[in-house]
């Protein structure tokens, strides 16, 4: 039988090495700054995003691979496999899932092609990719996978604080009277992803009252598997919450990661969060 073969968006921040090695078959979000646009992970880097942002003041716009490019991934995989699953980021956040729906309804005679919406983003989505694909390359079949994603997204959970409420209401998260207001204040949002769109948890004034806040998140957990640092210039606030964080749970396995342009384009520059995978 033909192995399964997993789809998932550049929001889930899977490196190039490791979508080769999983067989995962990864497109492009696109980020638009001002007049140009950029394929997030081929033609922009983290670091060159944050860089971009910083020395000009635009709106990121987080666009969706379309339906044309999902109907060539699918076509492509077609000649392998007749299962296809696609894990795909939030639909609260972006239009993947709904192309990837349009472009799979015509081909569902000719295959079992499964549209997951995982309510993720940003590593917490790769886990969960990572986990399905080597399921599939174990010999699992298409609704093994999806039952295993499915149990997999529940159990995942991301929660970050923003430097800056500027872009959180141009991405339309929050209304700019928020903002302004926010922003006279020095408001820093605890943000949390509750079934997968962004939502202010708790409001504080300075980072490291924010750095706390995301502690409490974390010990609050009885069954931590692992957990996920995610940054962008501030590894200052990381070591911070690393040895905060130690001092209540001493053995856990933990990964510290840059977040790419795709959650940057919700939550800027100098943000902090943290995504904690919950064991059985």
């Amino acid at each position: 039988m033909p192995q399964v073969k997993i789809i998932t968006d550049s929001a889930a921040e899977l490196s190039p090495e490791v979508a080769a090695a999983l067989g995962v078959t990864v497109l492009p979000l696109t980020i638009q700054l001002g007049a140009k646009s950029y394929r997030e992970g081929l033609d922009l880097t983290p670091k060159e995003f944050f860089s971009k942002i910083a020395r000009a003041p635009v709106t990121p716009e987080l666009r969706a691979p379309s339906v044309a490019q999902f109907e060539q991934a699918f076509d492509e995989l077609m000649k392998e496999t007749d299962e296809i699953v696609a894990i795909l980021n939030s639909s609260k956040l972006s239009r993947t899932h709904y192309n990837a729906q349009r472009a799979a309804s015509p081909l569902m005679g000719r295959a079992k092609i499964r549209i997951i919406d995982s309510q993720l983003i940003s590593t917490g989505l790769g886990m969960v990719v990572a986990q399905a694909a080597r399921a599939a390359q174990e010999g699992a079949d298409v609704e093994q996978v999806v039952r295993l994603a499915r149990g997999l997204i529940p159990r995942t959970y991301i929660a970050a604080f923003a430097d800056t409420l500027e872009y959180l209401e141009r991405s339309g998260r929050i209304r700019k009277a928020q903002s302004i207001l926010g922003t006279m204040l020095n408001i820093k949002p605890l943000l949390i992803l509750e079934e997968g769109d962004i939502v202010v948890l708790e409001k504080v004034r300075t980072r490291a009252k924010a750095v706390e806040k995301l502690v409490e998140f974390i010990i609050e957990f009885t069954h931590i598997e692992k957990m996920d640092v995610l940054h962008s210039t501030t590894p200052e606030d990381v070591a911070l919450l690393i040895e905060q964080v130690n001092l209540q749970l001493p053995n856990l396995d933990m990964k510290v990661e840059v977040y790419g342009p795709s959650l940057g384009a919700f939550l800027g520059p100098g943000a902090l969060g943290v995504v904690v995978y919950e064991g059985m």
